[in-house]
C-alpha cells in the first residue's frame, strides 16, 4: 500500500505554560494548585468541582481545571480515555474565557501546547504504522483530536486524511481533506487526492469543480491540468475539455503530454487531421512517446474506416440507381468510388509507419502489443502487404490454431 506523507505543524514558540498561579480567595482552588504540582489530578479535579459548585462562574477554577485535564490527558495512554479528557479540557478552557476574557492569552497558549502534544502523538502512531497498519487509524484519531483542539489548523486535517488513506479507508479521508482546504490548505496534492476520492465515490461534479479551482490556482501544474481534463471526459464535458486542452497547448507548446492528450481527445470527436498534427508534435518533442505513435496510427485507421463507410454508401447508391443512369453517369460514379478506394488505401498506408514505431517501443518497454499488432495486421492487409500481415498475425491473435 502506498504510504502517504505526514506534514509537520508550525512550532508555536515557547510551549511551557506559565499558569496564573497567584493566590486565590477560594481554598479549593488553592488546594487544586497544590494537587497539580503533586500530579494528583483526580484530587485536583475534585477540589475544582467543589469550587465550581460554590461559584459556577469561577473563571480561575475553569482555567486551572483545563490545565489539570491537559496534564492528565497526556499522562493517559488509553486513547479513548485520553480523547475524552481532551474534550473535557477544551470545555473547561472555553468556560474560563467565557466568564473572564482576560484568561484568553493563557488559554490560547495552553491550547497550543495541547495541540502540539496531540499532533506529536499522531506522528508517533503514524510512524508505527510502517510496521503495523492498525496504527494508522490510531494516528487518524489523534490528528482528528488535534483538529478539535485547534480547528483552524489545516495540518491536523490533512494528516488525518493521509492516515485514513494509509489505513485503507479512503472514504474516511474525504471530510478531513475538505476541512483542510476550508482552513487554508493550498497544497496541489490535497486538491488532487480529494478530487480523486470524489470521483471514486460517484461525486464527479464536485471533483470537476474542485479541479477547476485548483487548475486556476496552479495553471502550470501538469498533474492537476491532466486530472481536470480526464474529469471533463468522464463527465462528458468534451467542449470544456477541448477548450482547456487548447489553452494548455497554447500556454506550454513544448509539453508533450498536453499535445498527446489534446490529440487523443480530438480523435474521440472525429477531428482526425487536427489530432494527427498534435500527436506529431508530441513525438517531435518526445521521440519515444509510444502511445502517441499508436494514436497517430489509430487516427489514420479511423479516417480509413470513415472513407470506407462513404464507399459503401456510394456503392449502394450506384447499385440502386444504375438502371436509371446514363453510361457517362455510371462511369463518373465508378471513378468517384475508385478515388475513395485510393484514399482509403492511403490512410491505411499512412498508419503503418507510426504503428511499427509504436510496436518497437512497446516491445522495448516490455509492454503489451496485441492492440498494435491488430492495427498493423489490418493496415498491412488493406495495403496488400501479405507477408508483413502474416508476420504480426500471431501477436494480433489471428494465427490459425
Amino acid at each position: 500500500m502506498k504510504r502517504f506523507p505526514i506534514l509537520l505543524p508550525l512550532l508555536f514558540g515557547a510551549l511551557l505554560i506559565a499558569g496564573a498561579d497567584g493566590c486565590s480567595s477560594d481554598p479549593n482552588v488553592e488546594g487544586a494548585k497544590l494537587d497539580l504540582r503533586n500530579q494528583d489530578y483526580d484530587r485536583a479535579l475534585r477540589n475544582l468541582e467543589t469550587a465550581l459548585e460554590n461559584n459556577p462562574q469561577n473563571a480561575e477554577a475553569y482555567e486551572l481545571k483545563g490545565r489539570v485535564l491537559s496534564e492528565k490527558a497526556f499522562a493517559t495512554q488509553d486513547q479513548d480515555a485520553h480523547i475524552a479528557t481532551i474534550n473535557e479540557m477544551i470545555a473547561a478552557f472555553k468556560s474560563a474565557v467565557e466568564y473572564d476574557p482576560t484568561y484568553e492569552p493563557s488559554v490560547t497558549q495552553s491550547m497550543r501546547f495541547a495541540f502540539a502534544n496531540e499532533f506529536q502523538r499522531g506522528i508517533q502512531a503514524f510512524n508505527r504504522g510502517r510496521n503495523d497498519d492498525s496504527q494508522f487509524l490510531v494516528a487518524a484519531r489523534y490528528f482528528n483530536t488535534a483538529g478539535v483542539i485547534m480547528p483552524d489548523s489545516s495540518g491536523a486535517y490533512v494528516n488525518e486524511a493521509y492516515a485514513y488513506m494509509n489505513a485503507g479507508q479512503p472514504e474516511s479521508a474525504i471530510e478531513p481533506f475538505e476541512n483542510a482546504i476550508a482552513t487554508g490548505d493550498t497544497e496541489p496534492e490535497t486538491y488532487r487526492f480529494l478530487a480523486q476520492l470524489y470521483a471514486d465515490n460517484d461525486r464527479t461534479d464536485e471533483a470537476v469543480a474542485l479541479l477547476e479551482k485548483a487548475a486556476t490556482m496552479y495553471p502550470e501544474d501538469v498533474d492537476i491540468q491532466t486530472e481536470l481534463l480526464n474529469a471533463y471526459q468522464m463527465t462528458g464535458q468534451v467542449d470544456k475539455a477541448l477548450d482547456r486542452y487548447s489553452s494548455a497547448v497554447e500556454r506550454d507548446p513544448t509539453n508533450a503530454l498536453f499535445r498527446y492528450n489534446y490529440g487523443s481527445l480530438l480523435i474521440q470527436v472525429g477531428r482526425y487531421d487536427e489530432a494527427i498534427a498534435q500527436l506529431n508534435e508530441a513525438v517531435a518533442i518526445d521521440p519515444n512517446y509510444s502511445s502517441a505513435y499508436y494514436n497517430i496510427g489509430a487516427a489514420h485507421i479511423n479516417q480509413a474506416v470513415d472513407v470506407n463507410t462513404e464507399i459503401g454508401e456510394m456503392d449502394d447508391n450506384l447499385r440502386e440507381n444504375r438502371d436509371a443512369m446514363s453510361r457517362a453517369d455510371i462511369e463518373a460514379a465508378e471513378a468517384a468510388i475508385e478515388v475513395k478506394v485510393e484514399e482509403r488505401t492511403m490512410h491505411f498506408q499512412a498508419a503503418v509507419a507510426p504503428l511499427e514505431t509504436a510496436k518497437s517501443l512497446f516491445e522495448a518497454a516490455g509492454e503489451e502489443v496485441s492492440d498494435v499488432c491488430r492495427a498493423l495486421f489490418q493496415s498491412y492487409a488493406q495495403t496488400n502487404q501479405t507477408d508483413k500481415a502474416q508476420s504480426v498475425a500471431a501477436c494480433a491473435g489471428y494465427e490459425d490454431n
